[in-house]
């Protein structure tokens, strides 16, 4: 039997790095060197990380036919005790983590290893990966390995997958042998995993979102009994009782949404979950329904106050009126609320990224997040500012930092404001005597 390992490299920073957010492409959550921007980083890097849902779920199709590992390591460290014991190296790739990824690979490739690079960012911009030596699956490589052999991939060269396979077909991510499944509480004191309904974005902000360079802009969803299903399983054996839904829009399909809720209610399953979407599509009815199935925090993408520039964007949203009702509506549901925003839009002046702070502190959510708007390679906000990027690495463009040549800000401007951002939020007495003293 062919023994396999899944590598999932890391830089050991002082804030956190996910590879599971932003598309899959990755995040890192460096708000800053003010003392409170110190604070929030430290509190975020200690919160519980899991790999990236295609690695996870990759480690579990390859699990049925061959004898897989998966390593979380940092800076190369330690690389040498895995450079004799197997046959195949599966680098887990990132756009915040893409140097040291290029660097491990470059590493194997001297010791004449079989490599092979999967995740958005080596899908999308594959060029640096094959040049290092590693084969490159493009596309979703869980659902490749559903169809083709590891054995069939002897040369650098790129493997296409499309996004025809049926994604009820995936088996279970096996979370407990993936991270340290007894003390994960991702939101207070629940046990917590990752789990997936549906996949694919069709909304216009494609424009400068990666999540539909992975999944596609079509949706494809798991049946709701196949979802219910993999929550019992997780219920019953191993005690989960909080899931965290990483679709791109969770209730994009209204009756998909309210058939699952129905089947949670129905069977009197006493679960919480926590969803990202979008507030255009939730309604009376839906909170409600998603409420009563155990629905307890929603992330939802605000971005900004400024209707024009999200236009310029083409990132259309409800009205600032009718995020305010629907905000309301969630908070007498006593659901609790993070909300996304973007600062540095091409056309953001200061002017309107103060009325973006003001904005976030009106609607007072339990969370509020602040980044950087960033042109990522692949996108066509990349091709259009591809002549004014400011960085000649690739794993600047974290969402922290200002990648790009700005008609208003330099990149301290810019990130002096992102500590304004967070400061002002979070240490208002509004905030704290809020949620302060109640939040885990």
């Amino acid at each position: 039997m062919k023994n396999i390992i899944i590598l999932d490299i890391y830089r050991n920073t002082d804030y956190r790095i996910s590879k599971d957010t932003s598309g899959g492409y990755g995040t890192a959550n460096d708000f800053g060197n003010s003392f409170f921007s110190k604070i929030l980083k430290k509190k975020m890097k200690s919160k519980s990380d899991w790999p990236p849902l295609f690695a996870a779920y990759t480690y579990a199709v390859l699990k049925k036919q061959y004898s897989v590992s998966y390593k979380k390591i940092y800076n190369n460290s330690n690389i040498e005790k895995y450079l004799k014991n197997y046959d195949y190296y599966i680098i887990v790739s990132s756009i915040v983590c893409s140097d040291i990824e290029l660097q491990l690979i470059r590493k194997l490739k001297r010791e004449n290893k079989n490599i092979i690079s999967i995740g958005p960012y080596a899908s999308t911009c594959s060029e640096n990966y094959l040049k290092a030596g590693s084969a490159v699956i493009k596309g979703e490589p869980e659902l490749f390995f559903l169809k083709n052999n590891i054995e069939d991939i002897t040369n650098i060269k790129e493997y296409i997958n499309d996004h025809q396979t049926d994604i009820n077909s995936l088996p279970y991510p096996p979370w407990n042998e993936l991270i340290e499944f007894d003390d994960i509480k991702l939101y207070g004191k629940h046990k917590s995993i990752p789990i997936l309904g549906t996949r694919g974005c069709p909304y216009s902000c494609f424009k400068y979102c990666v999540y539909p360079l992975q999944q596609g802009r079509k949706v494809r969803q798991r049946t709701p009994q196949n979802i219910f299903n993999e929550i019992m399983y997780w219920k019953k054996k191993w005690d989960v009782t909080l899931f965290i839904f990483r679709d791109p829009v969770f209730s994009i399909n209204r009756n998909h949404t309210l058939e699952l809720c129905n089947l949670i209610i129905q069977n009197n399953i006493k679960i919480h979950f926590v969803i990202e979407t979008h507030l255009r599509i939730l309604d009376d009815e839906l909170i409600l329904n998603l409420k009563k199935a155990g629905l307890i925090f929603v992330k939802v993408g605000i971005e900004s106050s400024d209707s024009e520039i999200l236009k310029k964007e083409m990132r259309y949203s409800v009205t600032n009126d009718e995020q305010l009702e629907k905000i309301k509506k969630l908070h007498e549901n006593k659901i609790n609320i993070s909300a996304m925003y973007i600062l540095g839009y091409p056309s953001d002046t200061n002017e309107t990224i103060l009325n973006t702070i003001n904005y976030s502190k009106l609607l007072n959510t339990a969370y509020a997040q602040f980044s950087i708007w960033t042109p990522y390679p692949g996108t066509p906000a990349y091709k259009e500012y591809e002549k004014k990027i400011t960085t000649d690495k690739f794993s600047d463009f974290s969402q922290y930092q200002l990648v790009y040549k700005h008609k208003n800000f330099n990149k301290k401007q810019l990130k002096n404001l992102l500590e304004v951002a967070y400061k002002k939020y979070y240490l208002r007495l509004s905030w704290i005597f809020r949620y302060g003293f109640k939040l885990y």
